[in-house]
């Protein structure tokens, strides 16, 4: 992918592959918007922990079947999202899971994560992907929203909760499986 800049409210944002340097600001970048406090994104109060750490975060960068991208201004990373790439299925179905979506709480509600989603959806495109497919947790009924309002929709099947269960403010809480087609009208 080659980088695209563009601006946001006059501020321009750079969009690239991340690297082994990037490491250690994409995971707080992560924490931040997952369990910190003054996005519209935390997790903090249903989930404790971390959502992920530096060896996770080297293992998506070592895996070819992985995108991860980083939203950066200033030199700075903003955002971060993955996609991983599943073989066709017996269907011959192609799918791609997104995952460590996340966008610091300084810049969200400005289009940056609609950016992010859309380059990922466009190299998965290029790549022949058919559907793009996000675990979206539950009693978070503004993210569904805003997934629904990027072409997602819910399938009618749960997950469990990906991380340590121990982890959970509310028992039981899963995550709710939407799912985007990638195929051209």
């Amino acid at each position: 992918m080659t980088a695209r800049p563009g601006t946001r409210g006059g501020t321009e944002v750079l969009l690239r592959p991340a690297h082994e340097d990037d490491v250690d600001a994409l995971v707080d970048l992560v924490q931040r918007a997952y369990r910190g406090e003054g996005g519209w994104t935390t997790e903090a109060h249903l989930v404790d922990g971390h959502r992920t750490d530096a060896d996770e975060v080297r293992a998506l960068l070592a895996d070819p079947a992985i995108t991860l991208l980083v939203a950066e201004t200033g030199g700075v990373a903003v955002g971060c999202c993955y996609t991983r790439r599943d073989p066709a299925d017996a269907d011959g179905t192609r799918r791609a899971e997104l995952g460590l979506f996340a966008v610091d709480p300084s810049a969200q509600s400005r289009g940056l994560g609609g950016r992010l989603l859309e380059a990922q959806a466009e190299l998965l495109r290029e790549a022949g992907i058919d559907l793009l497919v996000i675990q979206v947790l539950q009693s978070r009924p503004e993210l569904h929203a805003w997934y629904e309002r990027h072409g997602f929709v819910t399938v009618g099947r749960s997950v469990p909760f990906a991380g340590n269960p121990e982890w959970l403010k509310v028992a039981g809480l899963g995550m709710d499986v939407m799912e985007r087609s990638l195929r051209m009208p």
